[in-house]
């Protein structure tokens, strides 16, 4: 049986990114192989970049101002931990608007998008380590400016 190729376009638009969306996708196992009730990713490539966003915005206001990017993120691991947070409190909002449960008879309860509870405590536990961290590697940067005249990133 030959074996057929597939050309692929590579993408060099996060060549620089301390952390990339597949990164991301690899941490939080979103493939469709992994994902067997949806058998499709279940995030996008626009919702995993907006929460790249949204995380940094975060780091940026935790503890002290700083202007880290996508490029020079102090902690790569730190960063994926903001993304996820952030992607699963956005699943959460949904699972909750979508909540319904059906039973017909003697059959136990069947839900859809019951796992409002589970996302949510997920994501707040990620985003309670993200903000831990970040506020380590700023106390920390800190520390290691003591006796210069001006503040660090």
């Amino acid at each position: 049986m030959p074996v057929q190729a597939t050309p692929v376009e590579v993408s060099n638009s996060y060549q620089n990114w301390v952390v990339t969306p597949d990164d991301v996708r690899m941490f939080m196992r979103d493939y469709p192989n992994m994902n067997i009730l949806l058998a499709d990713r279940e995030f996008s490539d626009e919702e995993i970049l907006r929460a790249f966003k949204m995380a940094i915005s975060q780091a940026n206001i935790i503890a002290r101002p700083t202007d880290y990017t996508e490029t020079n993120f102090p902690n790569a691991y730190t960063l994926q931990l903001g993304v996820a947070a952030y992607l699963m409190r956005t699943e959460s909002f949904r699972q909750l608007r979508n909540q319904a449960q059906f039973q017909d008879g003697n059959i136990q309860p069947v839900g859809i998008d019951t796992k409002h509870a589970e996302y949510l405590q997920h994501s707040s536990q990620l985003s309670q380590e993200f903000q831990q961290n970040m506020t380590l590697i700023k106390v920390n940067e800190n520390m290691n400016t003591f006796g210069m005249f001006r503040s660090p990133n």
